[in-house]
């Protein structure tokens, strides 16, 4: 293990990634600068965000339990699900609760962050930024930390057929969902919504009530099957010049599409940072060598946070890597072979790697590793484990409530769930007024 530093290190992005970055620098006895384009912390669900990819109706599909701060609850008398805008409160009253505030330059866009030359172990980062007066400045840090997240740049892959499809008509339309906003402009329309995650699913329940007829195309749906208005069609489907779809063949059952929206993801880009010693992949769907998807495999000082995807509990995975950053900043334990050889394993392990930072259910595991590898007291792993299955429980209550069908209620989000920490269990008040009761399962 390295001798303690204390290190300058600048961080890109004033969201929740960002700035739990920052809380864990300041804790470890670095020295963190937060680079925010916004005038607010909270980044997308800012007040006044640059990127608008929240939609207004959006209502979030975890509960609040699973994802606040160990360290901090939200507020009392919000429901379990809350709007975009309850939640960019929290992560304002985050931002100030841990007096973070005072790292932070609003309104400094990050445009390049160049590595100079010296030998690893002092290696040093040159950070230019530009203001909204249109002030360049430039500025030398020891570390740096990007926490941008990832829904900046859309992932738009074509649906077989699409361009013929588009030639037929001028009044079709391909959007992706970061341009999604309003159901009210979809009215009378027929619309294909392409993807099988949250958003897909999301967009589509608003849309049930309005489209005229609705088409969810996704990669987990086995069975071609309608209700109503709305069908689940399985990957492999054909658009048509018609604007139908042929599946194995044949023509579906449907109205002619009018407009498709992409729920389809997004891809990794940082156009600040020289990417020579980045890998993305052809599509820009996973980003490498990143050691514990964090760490720069060979260039350790340049660390991010925030690029798992399926992530159960976001906040409290933010602070695990945060830790984990904080505490490799000051005194790094691991070699360049040895971040490598995980980055390989990495690899060799996903089927596709497309998924290579797709988590899901490892997440669990994958946060607490974290904390253990970063030097946790035994008693602060051991009450944070604790605390962990109890929320992991929450959460699995949650996925065995949440719909698999796109026409299906989405009631699981009217559930209100209040936590016992100290009996390690909770209670769940169900819109029928039932009530069940779940406890802590171990790791």
């Amino acid at each position: 293990m390295s001798a303690i530093r204390r290190r300058k290190v600048a961080v890109i992005g004033g969201g929740p990634a960002g700035m739990a970055t920052c809380r864990f620098l300041d804790d470890f006895g670095h020295s963190p600068t937060v680079f925010e384009a916004g005038d607010e912390s909270g980044g997308i669900w800012a007040p006044r965000p640059i990127n608008h990819v929240v939609y207004q109706g959006l209502v979030t599909n975890i509960p609040t339990m699973c994802m606040q701060s160990f360290d901090l609850d939200f507020p009392k008398g919000l429901n379990s699900y809350v709007t975009g805008p309850e939640l960019g409160g929290y992560l304002i009253q985050y931002t100030d609760h841990f007096n973070l505030r005072r790292f932070v330059r609003f309104g400094s866009a990050v445009k390049a962050v160049q590595a100079l030359n010296s030998t690893e172990e002092d290696l040093a980062w040159k950070v230019s930024w530009e203001t909204a007066d249109s002030t360049v400045s430039t500025e030398l840090f020891d570390a740096v930390v990007v926490a941008t997240g990832h829904y900046e740049f859309p992932y738009t892959p074509e649906v077989p057929g699409q361009r013929a499809w588009l030639a037929a008509s001028s009044h079709r339309q391909v959007v992706h969902a970061i341009s999604y906003d309003d159901p009210n402009l979809f009215v009378g329309q027929s619309v294909l919504v392409v993807g099988g995650r949250s958003s897909a699913v999301d967009i589509a329940r608003e849309l049930r009530g309005k489209a005229s007829y609705l088409y969810v195309l996704d990669k987990g749906c086995q069975t071609f099957e309608t209700v109503g208005n709305c069908s689940h069609v399985p990957f492999g489907a054909t658009l048509s010049e018609d604007g139908l779809l042929v599946l194995d063949g044949n023509t579906l059952s449907g109205k002619p599409v009018d407009t498709i929206i992409l729920a389809t993801g997004y891809t990794y880009q940082y156009p600040f940072l020289d990417e020579e010693e980045l890998t993305f992949g052809p599509e820009r769907r996973f980003v490498a060598p990143l050691y514990q998807h964090i760490v720069h495999a060979k260039i350790p000082s340049l660390c991010f946070i925030g690029i798992p995807l399926a992530v159960p509990c976001p906040l409290p995975l933010f602070e695990a890597q945060a830790y984990f950053v904080a505490s490799h900043l000051r005194s790094s334990w691991t070699s360049e072979e040895g971040r490598l050889q995980w980055v390989d394993a990495c690899f060799q392990a996903v089927a596709n790697s497309q998924n290579l930072h797709f988590l899901s259910g490892q997440a669990w595991d994958y946060m607490q590793g974290l904390l253990k590898e970063a030097g946790m007291s035994v008693e602060d792993h051991e009450k944070y484990v604790r605390r962990l299955c109890l929320i992991r429980a929450v959460y699995q209550d949650r996925v065995e409530r949440r719909p698999d069908k796109p026409w299906d209620d989405d009631s699981y989000r009217r559930c209100q769930y209040e936590v016992d920490y100290d009996q390690d269990c909770f209670q769940v008040v169900a819109p029928d007024g039932s009530v069940c009761s779940g406890t802590s399962s171990k790791m």
